[in-house]
């Protein structure tokens, strides 16, 4: 398929998703709408609203600068998502996604998937191949999301990435973080977002490296070829219920699923059923 077809149809699966979603794309960069994104992000990351994830006037400057800076709006112009990414050093054609984030009342409505949709046909549109980002590993319904539903890769784990964050989503948590790479046009992300197809790798039943036991990690000492790295179920509310519970989780996963991944296991999938990240230990 052609470069050209290709971003038509990247636009048009991205109008689709819109649709279904039952939202509009709007660039959140003049004035007022960028005051809107910022208490739209404070709201989200649950901070006051004097210490905002990111100011409106940062946000108007990386609009005016030429980047990503797209909100999704439902019927009554309520503002449900907002993303704004990056566009990389001249001469490589990657956009780092710096920030997205989707109203808690608009879950299940697929309204992120259809922002992510715009967000690459947005980078196809001007010369992208890559969008990049981070991500809590801790997190599975985003790891879900990113590597199942958009068939995006991760090999690079990254230790307390951006500091202590004062959110009410990180608490006081290490902000440890998977690198994401969506490659725009692979046959998988094509198959993703242009056909509905969700991948599901074919890999032996991995064993497990890294168990629940409650609410508590219990490492295990599974070196099969393929293995399985559990994260909890809502890891958000565990951080309330018993941080150190939370805390615990992090210097485990860090431990089993950064340690392989620097031993140059390959990231193939998140399995929600069953609750987990799953590698190999094989080639790359």
């Amino acid at each position: 398929m052609g470069a050209g077809k290709s971003i038509m149809q990247a636009r048009a699966s991205a109008a689709r998703a819109a649709a279904r979603a039952g939202v509009r794309m709007q660039t959140l960069g003049p004035t007022a709408r960028s005051v809107a994104c910022e208490r739209f992000l404070c709201e989200v990351w649950r901070t006051d609203p004097d210490r905002p994830p990111i100011p409106a006037d940062v946000i108007t400057a990386i609009a005016d600068a030429g980047n990503y800076v797209v909100g999704a709006l439902d019927e009554t112009d309520g503002l449900l998502a907002a993303a704004i990414g990056l566009w990389g050093p001249p001469g490589r054609p990657v956009m780092h996604s710096h920030i997205a984030g989707v109203h808690a009342a608009a879950r299940g409505r697929d309204v992120g998937f259809a922002l992510k949709l715009d967000q690459r046909a947005h980078a196809l549109e001007n010369g992208g191949a890559q969008i990049t980002w981070t991500f809590d590993p801790l997190v599975a319904r985003n790891a879900h999301f990113n590597l199942r539903k958009l068939a995006g890769t991760a090999d690079e784990y990254l230790v307390d990435h951006y500091g202590r964050l004062s959110d009410g989503v990180n608490g006081t948590d290490d902000s440890d973080r998977l690198l994401l790479r969506w490659d725009l046009l692979a046959a998988p992300v094509r198959a993703a977002c242009d056909e509905g197809v969700r991948r599901v790798p074919a890999v032996p039943t991995p064993r497990a490296r890294l168990i629940a036991d409650g609410d508590r990690p219990v490492p295990c000492p599974a070196d099969d070829e393929t293995v399985l790295v559990a994260v909890p179920a809502d890891i958000e509310d565990l951080r309330r219920r018993d941080p150190a519970a939370a805390r615990d989780w992090r210097l485990a996963v860090r431990d089993a699923l950064g340690g392989l991944l620097a031993d140059g296991a390959r990231l193939v999938d998140f399995d929600r059923s069953a609750g987990g990240y799953v590698l190999t230990r094989g080639e790359r």
